[in-house]
């Protein structure tokens, strides 16, 4: 009788309770301060047909339009909130179709292999502990990630499916339009159809990309602004790490940490090179799978501008795909020992899958709902249509209530000067006719008022708190 990590029922049935847990974790789930952020920008879309924020007033000219943006991912979330208004749980859902998404294309990929390795590949897709974490947060990885995979899908099809590069090119720069990272797929697509089949393929997917990825740049070229967008792309936060010498090697020395951040991503990379050590003499070296996550990982070093742990998501759907066609195809000639390790490791994989959703669940209880504690705070705020200054995420459901500009602002601000005092701050505010300052005590990437701050600083009297927030009001 064939070896068998566990019976297919198994899979099943802890695949069920997986999904199950994912969908449990969408109930009221927890906001991140970057979700208002790119909510914002889909909301001006929506309104104005001109992607821009007024969160950030006048920094890098975002107020008057953004061209450095994730194009695709926005213009998604545009869409769907046209339609279903802007919410919480509507600013969600481009991430959640897409992450979901991803799972579907491991699963169909996985047809041509046997029903165990299908399955499992899987049940390491959906039970990642990343995945359980950022699912659901209005961020653009998902989809850059399952559009890339699609993209890998027309290069390498499972079996009795034709090859397709001018698609797979079309889908690399889609995924490229949707993060900037996505241009990884770009790279590992061209060097793969060039090792395996010649310049030709090679070619057209190339245009193709290239073709798509320019798009880009089209709404800057049709406003006039294309030296508006290269000056966004160089002075915006996110990619000083790329420009300076020390700054860069410093983060190529720490890519280590996409995937060793947490349990939850080293539970798949632990898993994926100890099958690579124990298993190499039976790996095919030259498969396309496994060269084209290698290009993934190696491409990914040199462009990175952060070892976030989010960006491991843009790996998961191949590495799910690598450990399960190793343990499967390769486990059945090891010894024994070996054998109880891997399931041991599967066990260990699924208990950490668990701690993750009672991270979540419990994250989800006790933070506040943004919406609710938002309404909450602006009861006490009775002169509408004036100048805040508040955290991103005051923006759902406040938007149209107030004039609001975001504490990250006067935070990049506080990097820029040499010395922006608690008072400097205060008297800033009462010169821009701020009417309310509400605090962010998360300090999720806001400029600091401490909750142990003056009743009364200048002008301003406090007029309420509580754990999350304080609100300071002009008198």
């Amino acid at each position: 009788m064939p070896f068998v990590l566990f019976p297919i029922r198994t899979y099943l049935v802890l695949l069920l309770l997986v999904l199950v847990g994912l969908f449990i974790t969408f109930i009221h789930r927890a906001e991140y301060y970057d979700e208002a952020w790119f909510a914002e920008q889909s909301y001006w879309l929506i309104h104005t047909g001109q992607v821009k924020s007024e969160l950030f007033r006048t920094y890098n000219g975002w107020d008057k339009g953004i061209y450095v943006f994730h194009k695709l991912f926005i213009y998604a979330g545009a869409l769907i909130m046209s339609v279903t208004g802007v919410s919480i749980a509507t600013n969600k859902l481009v991430s959640i179709l897409f992450g979901l998404l991803g799972g579907y294309l491991v699963w169909l990929y996985g047809r041509s292999a046997s029903r165990e390795q299908q399955w499992l590949s899987v049940l390491l897709y959906a039970g990642c502990g990343t995945l359980i974490r950022f699912i659901s947060v209005n961020r653009p990885e998902t989809m850059c990630m399952a559009i890339g995979f699609v993209s890998y899908l027309a290069i390498d099809p499972p079996k009795g499916w034709r090859s397709k590069p001018i698609w797979a090119g079309v889908l690399a720069g889609l995924s490229a339009l949707t993060h900037l990272n996505g241009i990884i797929y770009l790279i590992a697509g061209v060097i793969l159809l060039w090792l395996r089949s010649g310049w030709r393929p090679m070619l057209v997917f190339s245009v193709a990309g290239a073709l798509t990825l320019s798009l880009y740049g089209l709404d800057a070229l049709l406003d006039g602004q294309s030296g508006t967008l290269i000056d966004q792309f160089r002075n915006d936060p996110a990619t000083q790490e790329n420009f300076g010498l020390i700054a860069k090697l410093t983060v190529m020395a720490d890519y280590h940490q996409i995937f060793f951040h947490s349990q939850n991503e080293a539970a798949l990379s632990i898993l994926v090179l100890l099958c690579a050590v124990l298993f190499w003499k039976q790996i095919g070296r030259k498969e396309s799978l496994l060269v084209y996550t290698l290009l993934l990982i190696g491409s990914f070093w040199v462009l990175t501008k952060s070892s976030t742990d989010i960006y491991f998501l843009l790996f998961l759907p191949w590495l799910s795909l690598l450990a399960a066609r190793w343990l499967i195809t390769c486990l059945p000639h090891q010894p024994v020992w070996q054998k109880r390790l891997m399931q041991i490791l599967l066990v260990g994989y699924l208990v950490v899958s668990a701690i993750q959703f009672r991270e979540v669940i419990v994250e989800n209880r006790t933070v506040p709902d943004t919406e609710r504690h938002n309404a909450l705070l602006a009861a006490h705020m009775p002169h509408k249509h004036t100048r805040v200054i508040a955290p991103l995420e005051f923006f759902f459901g406040q938007m149209e209530a107030y004039q609001i500009w975001g504490l990250t602002y006067y935070l990049f601000l506080a990097k820029k000067r040499k010395s922006f005092t608690l008072n400097d701050f205060f008297q800033l505010a009462e010169q821009e006719q701020v009417e309310y300052i509400i605090s962010d005590h998360r300090l999720n990437a806001s400029y600091e008022i401490p909750i142990n701050a003056p009743a009364t600083i200048g002008v301003y009297h406090r007029i309420f708190q509580d754990e999350w927030n304080t609100i300071y009001a002009h008198q």
